[in-house]
């Protein structure tokens, strides 16, 4: 089958994941300790109380928006994400990578992030998306599941094996692609994990693609 679309996934893939964790435990701290009159150490305390709490399972954990108005903070989720946009970090391959594959196939971006972290993850690389999906915020999915995928191939009119799809989570960007007909590739940028289908950059990745034609 002819592969039609390369999938990407985004923290730990084409940017640096710590962007993310700096506004939820350096800058939302920040306004909540403002806002309470406490230290931050106090106010980053009873942040990490309330992640824990609501857990990685529940939707909430993910939306920016939950947040906001759970703890009534100062502005808007979008102006301290906007923020830290200097704090995003472009793996150094990953626009060269890019510029090679976008005139032969349709490249798009798959994340679990919330959008208004997405986008300003990707500010840099826009262009070269026809497409980008949230599942937390696109299909209320905490998780990259197989529904996610299938969710994609049919917004994208394409059958599951005609994609590609690469991330650096084992599970939710090898395993479940893979369970869903995609083609899928491990990114282990580390060095550590070994494997046919495992990558080291996106440059290995690429080479990987040439051997599938």
């Amino acid at each position: 089958m002819v592969i039609k679309v390369i999938s990407f996934d985004v923290d730990g893939t084409l940017v640096d994941a710590s962007f993310a964790d700096l506004v939820w435990r350096e800058g939302m701290p920040r306004l909540l300790a403002a806002k309470e009159g406490i230290t931050f150490q106090e106010a980053r305390e009873i942040l990490d109380r309330r992640y824990d709490d609501i857990g990685e399972e529940d939707l909430r954990w993910y939306l920016p928006g939950y947040w906001w108005e759970d703890l009534d903070l100062p502005g808007t989720p979008e102006d301290l994400i906007r923020e830290y946009a200097h704090r995003v970090e472009v793996f150094p391959e990953v626009e060269g990578v890019l510029q090679e594959l976008m005139g032969e196939y349709e490249l798009i971006a798959c994340s679990n992030a919330a959008r208004e972290f997405l986008e300003v993850s990707l500010l840099d690389l826009c262009g070269y998306f026809g497409h980008t999906f949230s599942s937390t915020t696109d299909f209320q999915m905490v998780r990259k599941f197989p529904d996610f995928y299938r969710h994609v191939c049919t917004i994208l009119k394409v059958r599951p094996g005609e994609v590609v799809h690469v991330g650096d989570h084992p599970k939710f960007d090898y395993q479940v692609p893979r369970a869903s007909g995609m083609t899928a590739y491990h990114l282990d940028r580390s060095g550590d994990a070994k494997g046919r289908e495992t990558v080291g950059d996106l440059r290995e990745f690429r080479d990987a693609l040439a051997g599938l034609d």
